[in-house]
């Protein structure tokens, strides 16, 4: 377990003074009582710092790059216009993914559609909107996007996504590039299907995409990622005299959720990515590509912590809980994946325990952590868990009848409410009771 000097050197915009926890300055305390809790808070100039080292770092290899920010990490509106206004473009899995990405601010031709299973419904707005890509993953699905685009008198940009049997990523339910996995197809049909676009009057083949999975910290996989996907592009030209201009590299890049894991810094993912595509591209005499990332964890995961209450402290047996007001529906990710964050209380006191922490959610699942050690903790303080950008609130819910909760960002030194608490009647609105009950 990492000492809190060890975490707060991994997150410099929290800080202690006189034994309590502030962020950039602000008092979480003062927040909590204001906005309530379960609260998440939101550090909206570190999202933008990460954007901008992203772009920074495909600008120094001089490589052409869209950053498609993956909207399924976090879609609060506040987080995708702040992105968007910074230049970003969208990865988005469905037709309201399209419409929260044009409401952003983001250009028509810097949307990304992906996802093995899409509508018809999410085919035409991303045919209506003339987006910048859909990405398919069946023959099936190539032929009705032709079909659409050519009654839509449209001709779409599509890539194909290719299912390379590399399989990365911190827990088995995040890996997606298996050939167990239910993504994409085989090299071998990605050839077939990118010559049989190019003769299709609705679509235009222009790109090959592949995601192996997330939270990913070994870039010689993605190195390998890059090298079979450009090679698959050559072979494409070889064969076909077909240019693959567009190479998706989908995302996954990890972060370090540990005190002792190290950040990779993305100029080295950048650097190692581009290198390897270019000399591919060179060696078979074709243009540099443009190069599609798609990151989600990496731009916003260590911008927020969840903020809980303590309600309960209690012994059972040899162990000591800590039982908040936070649960499973508020952040699933220890639940479902049992990822490790860190928590930090908000006042520090000199003894120190060791804990299991756990919500109110009638489930023996809903815990946050099983022995940990931290400063002692009392009734009512308040704990702040770390690192809860990504796949926080975008996979809350109101399970056990509870209040998905609000959140607030810090931006240029002042708090903003960006999403209200959930009222009972924002819980039942959509429910419909029989006649006369």
């Amino acid at each position: 377990m990492a000492g809190l000097d060890e975490v707060l050197k991994k997150h410099p915009n929290l800080q202690i003074l006189n034994n309590e926890l502030l962020i950039r300055g602000f008092s979480l305390f003062k927040i909590a009582e204001e906005y309530g809790t379960p609260l998440y808070v939101v550090d909206g100039n570190l999202i933008v710092e990460r954007y901008k080292e992203m772009r920074d770092a495909f600008l120094s290899e001089n490589c052409n790059a869209l950053i498609a920010y993956a909207y399924k990490a976090n879609s609060l509106l506040a987080i995708t216009k702040l992105l968007a206004k910074e230049g970003a473009g969208a990865t988005v899995v469905s037709a309201y993914g399209i419409k929260l990405a044009l409401l952003s601010g983001v250009e028509n031709s810097k949307i990304v559609l992906v996802g093995p299973s899409k509508s018809y419904s999410d085919l035409t707005e991303a045919i209506k909107n003339n987006i910048g890509l859909i990405n398919i993953e069946s023959e099936q699905e190539l032929v009705e996007i032709n079909q659409i685009a050519e009654k839509m008198g449209n001709r779409m940009n599509i890539g194909i996504r290719v299912n390379l049997g590399l399989s990365a990523g911190a827990h088995p339910k995040i890996r997606t590039g298996g050939r167990k996995h239910k993504f994409g197809v085989d090299e071998k049909t990605a050839i077939k299907l990118y010559k049989y676009a190019s003769k299709m009057k609705g679509v235009k083949p222009i790109a090959l995409h592949a995601h192996i999975g997330s939270q990913i910290t070994d870039l010689k996989v993605f190195q390998l990622e890059a090298q079979r996907l450009a090679l698959l592009s050559s072979t494409i030209y070889k064969k076909h005299k077909l240019d693959v201009p567009v190479l998706d590299l989908g995302g996954g890049l990890g972060i370090p959720y540990t005190s002792n894991e190290e950040r990779i810094p993305y100029k080295e993912f950048a650097k190692i990515v581009c290198k390897t595509i270019n000399e591919v591209y060179e060696n078979a005499g074709l243009q540099k590509p443009m190069i599609i990332v798609e990151p989600g964890r990496y731009l916003v995961a260590d911008s927020t912590l969840l903020l809980m209450k303590v309600n309960y402290v209690k012994r059972i047996g040899r162990k000591t809980w800590i039982l908040v007001d936070a649960g499973m529906n508020d952040f699933i990710r220890t639940a479902m994946y049992n990822a490790y964050h860190e928590i930090v209380p908000i006042i520090i006191r000199d003894k120190k325990e060791v804990y299991n922490i756990g919500g109110p959610v009638c489930e023996s699942s809903d815990v946050f952590a099983t022995n940990r050690e931290l400063s002692e903790v009392k009734k009512d303080d308040l704990l702040a868990l770390l690192d809860a950008g990504a796949y926080g609130i975008s996979m809350s819910s109101t399970y056990n009848i509870r209040s998905r909760p609000a959140v607030v960002m810090l931006f240029n030194n002042k708090l903003y409410l960006i999403r209200e608490r959930d009222t009972f009647e924002d819980i039942i609105k959509n429910d419909k009771t029989l006649p006369n009950s």
